[in-house]
């Protein structure tokens, strides 16, 4: 069970980078979002479930800044459905951010997800990439 629960991760992470990415472009898949939303949270739920054992002291023995930081990131997946689609870009693009350094870190501090280092390095890159294009394409469209 432990492995689907980390496989989902990096499915949701590629979920998220695309999602930030087209959302950054002006477009917001909203369809497609719903999807990526079910495996994070199913991936996050499974985390509570086989890591933690619903103990709030399992989820916070390596502090409380990368619980608050990840569960923050969530906050905001979770409230991007409700919102309208201007206030959804930015908590999508925000949540990739936030997402993206933690797990970065995570993938280099922690064995069970070290095999995810290379995949999360590529959303990473291409979401980095892909923002970075669309923010200057957006710019020119500006000028």
């Amino acid at each position: 069970m432990e492995f689907i629960t980390f496989l989902l991760a990096p499915i949701g992470y590629a979920g998220l980078t695309f999602t930030a990415v087209m959302a950054a472009r002006g477009r917001l898949p909203r369809r497609f979002w719903r999807a990526v939303v079910l495996v994070i949270v199913t991936h996050v739920t499974l985390v509570w479930t086989v890591r933690y054992e619903w103990q709030l002291s399992e989820a916070t023995r390596n502090g409380y800044v990368g619980f608050l930081v990840f569960h923050g990131a969530l906050a905001a997946i979770l409230s991007s459905l409700i919102s309208g689609d201007r206030v959804a870009r930015v908590l999508i693009i925000g949540a990739f951010a936030v997402v993206t350094v933690g797990a970065i870190a995570a993938t280099f501090r922690y064995d069970v997800v070290g095999m995810y280092r290379i995949p999360v390095l590529v959303c990473a890159i291409a979401g980095a990439a892909g923002l970075t294009g669309a923010y200057r394409s957006r710019a020119a469209l500006a000028a």
